[in-house]
């Protein structure tokens, strides 16, 4: 059932013209400073006046002229926030039963990216953690399950919401549930935990199982809270979701629909940045010798103008012999395993730089602008510039 939003039949009531600076309130049910800085941005540049009560989110007398919100779970918030008479943008898929107009990260990617992130290390054991099911862990799963299964793998889903059988939801509780669900899962494992805070609890549960991190259980989060990932015994991987830009873009959104620009019918996606790797992901899921030095020194040298006779010489083996166990110990062909890192590189460059095509080109290892340009159409069906301009984010403009 959908739940339609009052404040969506007031989305036209405040139209550009007015004298007098847009008063609007920012109300997180999770907070995130990164989306308060997005949309403190765009306020300073628009001149609102943009009022953030942590300790009441939704202040009993409070009357101005749009809301950004990032509504997660909580159901009191909402009935709150319903019965404003102003426009309200929803920054997460928490809740798609309640019509709103969002701008929200792309949880698509992020499980496509977590996925990608695995197989490329050799995984081929999978699990998938989350506390709560909601919208975001979901998409987020969905994705992930898809591309492991396009790999020919599947994944254990950890789910507490379903498993915890009535005990109450305490952390000690979920502590003891992912000692036990954990210690059952086949090694070495790859799990994705739907959120940095979640995933500081089964970094927790690896330590008191005698679970090394991360050679036996990788473990990758997503936010990319610093001050989370940075500060653990074994420092968190994490997926950079971008949530600055969300809010910036949110907040673009709501002061577009107060100057009376319609509605979109589809949340807006900001892509993630990537993925920042730190030591729980830090490690090759792969028992052959001579495939795991010569993942390590293509990795090493990757945007060298290396090519199999540099591999096959570093490894000390045959090219027949080293192909050989590439099949049988890695999703990839040495060469494929060379183009994707190469692949990746460029992609980042292109995403976050603005380096000239022919400076992505030799910086990536693909050396000139033609083979980078033949490589992106084959592979991804653009070419470089429509990369950039599809996936770029130069960050809150």
């Amino acid at each position: 059932m959908v739940i339609k939003s009052s404040a969506n039949r007031r989305m036209t009531s405040h139209h550009a013209g007015s004298e007098k600076a847009r008063s609007v309130l920012l109300s997180l049910s999770w907070y995130y400073p990164e989306i308060h800085r997005g949309v403190a941005k765009f306020a300073s540049e628009r001149h609102w006046h943009l009022t953030a009560d942590l300790d009441d989110l939704v202040p009993k007398h409070w009357q101005g002229d749009g809301v950004i919100t990032l509504l997660g779970g909580r159901a009191q918030l909402w009935r709150r926030l319903w019965r404003l008479d102003a426009p309200i943008v929803d920054l997460s898929e928490s809740r798609p039963d309640i019509d709103l107009p969002r701008v929200t990260v792309d949880n698509a990617q992020i499980g496509r990216l977590a996925a990608r992130h695995f197989l490329d290390r050799g995984h081929r054991n999978f699990a998938f953690v989350h506390r709560w099911e909601m919208g975001v862990s979901r998409a987020r799963l969905q994705t992930f399950q898809a591309e492991l299964r396009s790999a020919g793998y599947d994944c254990e889903i950890l789910s507490w919401q379903r498993e915890r059988h009535q005990q109450e939801d305490t952390r000690q509780q979920r502590h003891l549930w992912l000692v036990r669900r954990l210690s059952q899962l086949p090694r070495p494992l790859a799990a994705f935990v739907v959120r940095d805070i979640e995933a500081v609890e089964v970094i927790e549960a690896c330590a008191a199982s005698n679970l090394a991190i991360p050679e036996q259980i990788a473990v990758l989060g997503v936010d990319n809270t610093e001050t989370i990932c940075d500060c653990l015994r074994v420092p968190l991987s994490s997926v950079e979701t971008n949530w600055e830009r969300v809010g910036y873009e949110g907040a673009a959104l709501l002061d577009r629909i107060m100057n009376g620009e319609p509605v979109p019918t589809s949340p807006l996606y900001v892509p993630p940045s990537g993925i920042v790797d730190r030591r729980s992901t830090d490690s090759l899921a792969v028992d052959h010798p001579g495939v795991a030095a010569a993942l390590r020194f293509m990795r090493d040298f990757s945007h060298d103008p290396i090519d199999m006779s540099d591999v096959v010489k570093h490894v000390g083996m045959s090219r027949s012999g080293l192909e050989k166990a590439f099949r049988e110990h890695y999703p990839r062909s040495p060469m494929e395993e060379l183009r994707q890192l190469r692949m990746t590189d460029a992609c980042r460059m292109l995403a976050e730089t603005k380096l000239k095509i022919a400076q992505v080109a030799e910086q990536s290892g693909f050396l000139t602008s033609h083979n980078l340009c033949r490589i992106f159409r084959r592979q991804l069906g653009v070419s470089p510039n429509q990369y950039r301009a599809q996936h770029g984010s130069g960050g809150p403009r």
